[in-house]
């Protein structure tokens, strides 16, 4: 896998920023504002090379700001190898009908190898797309998938995929 999910990221991200309901506008930008934060913990299964490593949990605090549709994210990931993964980036999400939603998020992070595959440098970018459903007291539900690797910033840049099932509550 390639950059896509994070270019994908990029250009939704800047789209909202521009011409969103929520977003800067041409004309300037005041679009700052409080929102609820939310925890989410996330169990998926890795990929490395098309083979299964086993799993990994994945927990994730998106604060309680909000610029136009970006809020931002910390996260905290461990494999059942034992390697952990530690970021702090960016996440949008877009209402689709039915109180269903689509998510993207970019993450550069930290990435300590212990027993799991070696992924050619410490510095990994965390870049996912997920779909879910949001109740009506701000809990969520959703299915998530995820792509790690260094953007090429030494070689080799194998990447890594996640598949998970997430749920975030509000604080």
């Amino acid at each position: 896998m390639d950059g896509s999910l994070a270019a994908l990221f990029a250009l939704v991200a800047a789209a909202d920023l521009v011409f969103g309901a929520r977003g800067c506008g041409l004309d300037g930008c005041d679009a700052l504002e409080t929102t609820r934060a939310r925890t989410a913990l996330q169990y998926g299964e890795v990929l490395y090379q098309g083979e299964r490593q086993g799993g990994e949990l994945y927990l994730q605090q998106m604060l309680p700001r909000r610029f136009g549709g970006l809020e931002p994210v910390l996260g905290l990931s461990i494999s059942a190898d034992g390697d952990t993964w530690v970021g702090a980036g960016l996440q949008w999400t877009g209402a689709l009908p039915h109180d269903s939603f689509v998510q993207l998020s970019l993450l550069p992070g930290f990435h300590a190898q212990t027993d799991g595959p070696d992924l050619g440098h410490m510095i990994e970018f965390r870049s996912s797309i997920g779909v879910g459903y949001a109740f009506d007291n701000g809990a969520r539900l959703s299915l998530q998938f995820d792509h790690r690797s260094n953007a090429e910033l030494s070689d080799p840049n194998p990447g890594l995929e996640t598949f998970g099932l997430r749920v975030a509550l509000p604080l």
